[in-house]
C-alpha cells in the first residue's frame, strides 16, 4: 500500500472549485472548462422589521395604509386622488425611460444583422420599422404620465368649490363683529 506524495504547497485562498450542482455543471462545460469561475453574488434586503410578514408592495417612500398595491386607490379623499395620480404618474415616467432605451437598445441590435444574401444596405431602415412599435410603447408610457397629472388637475377644478367647503368644516358661522374705537 502506497501513499500519495504530500503536497509541496499548500492551498492558495480562492482556489477554483469543482462544480456542485447540475446547472454549474452545465455551465462550466459551456465554458469549456471543468472549473466555474464566474462569481455568484446572492443580496437579501431587509427594508425594515416586518417580522416575515409580506409588506404588500408598500416602499418606503409609499407612506399609505391601503391594502392594495396602488396607493389611494379606494378613493375616498382627495389626498388619496392626489397619491393615486402622482403613483401612476411615476411609474409610468420609470416605464417611459426603460421603454425608450429599451427601444434603442433593439435598434442597436438589430442594426448589426445583415439580410439574407449578406449585405448590410437595408439593415438600418429593417431596424428602425421593427423598433417603432418599441418607441410607440414608450410614448404611450408617456401619455400616461401626462394623463395622470391631468387627471389631478381636473379633479381639482371641477371639486374646487366642495373642497373648500369640507376643508372649512361643516358649519360657517359669521362671527364678525363691526369696527369701532371703543
Amino acid at each position: 500500500m502506497t501513499t500519495p506524495p504530500r503536497p509541496r504547497h499548500a492551498p492558495t485562498v480562492g482556489q477554483p472549485q469543482a462544480p456542485t450542482s447540475p446547472k454549474k455543471v452545465v455551465n462550466s462545460q459551456k465554458n469549456g472548462g471543468g472549473f466555474n469561475l464566474a462569481p455568484t453574488v446572492s443580496l437579501n434586503v431587509n427594508a425594515g422589521n416586518n417580522n416575515g410578514t409580506p409588506t404588500n408592495g408598500n416602499t418606503a417612500g409609499q407612506a399609505h395604509n391601503t391594502k392594495k398595491g396602488v396607493p389611494g386607490s379606494d378613493f375616498m379623499s382627495n389626498e388619496d386622488i392626489r397619491a393615486y395620480c402622482e403613483h401612476v404618474r411615476k411609474e409610468a415616467r420609470n416605464r417611459a425611460t426603460e421603454r425608450a432605451m429599451d427601444a434603442d437598445h433593439l435598434e442597436a441590435v438589430l442594426r448589426t444583422i445583415p439580410d439574407q444574401a449578406g449585405s448590410m444596405s437595408g439593415s438600418r431602415a429593417r431596424a428602425r420599422r421593427v423598433s417603432r412599435q418599441a418607441k410607440k410603447i414608450a410614448a404611450a408610457e408617456k401619455a400616461i404620465q401626462k394623463y395622470a397629472a391631468l387627471l389631478y388637475g381636473t379633479f381639482e377644478r371641477e371639486y374646487e368649490s366642495d373642497l373648500r367647503k369640507v376643508g372649512k368644516g361643516r358649519t360657517q358661522q359669521n362671527h364678525r363683529r363691526p369696527f369701532s374705537f371703543g
